[in-house]
């Protein structure tokens, strides 16, 4: 695995726990504070996942696109790497 997969995968397994987390916490106690914190680090991950899926080199039009999709950009993403890496 590359350079640059292994990190849209580290940044995409981040962004897939930060939001998964922001989903618990409006489905259970919606805690504010815990919003205000994980809003923007899920924000901030969210944009490092589609700028670099946009800005890398060698990655297909399908794994681009997925690095878009509000919400699944995360998982998505981390389908398409795998594809990509030919991993099982």
């Amino acid at each position: 695995m590359t350079g640059l997969l292994r990190t849209l995968a580290v940044l995409s397994a981040l962004e897939t726990v930060s939001v998964f987390a922001l989903l618990v916490n409006v489905a259970t106690v919606r805690d504010g504070t815990l919003a205000d914190v994980l809003g923007p680090v899920h924000g901030a991950l969210y944009l490092a996942v589609a700028v670099t899926a946009l800005l890398g080199r060698g990655l297909t039009t399908r794994t681009r696109v997925s690095a878009l999709v509000p919400v699944l950009s995360g998982p998505l993403t981390m389908v398409n790497l795998r594809v990509l890496a030919n991993l099982p």
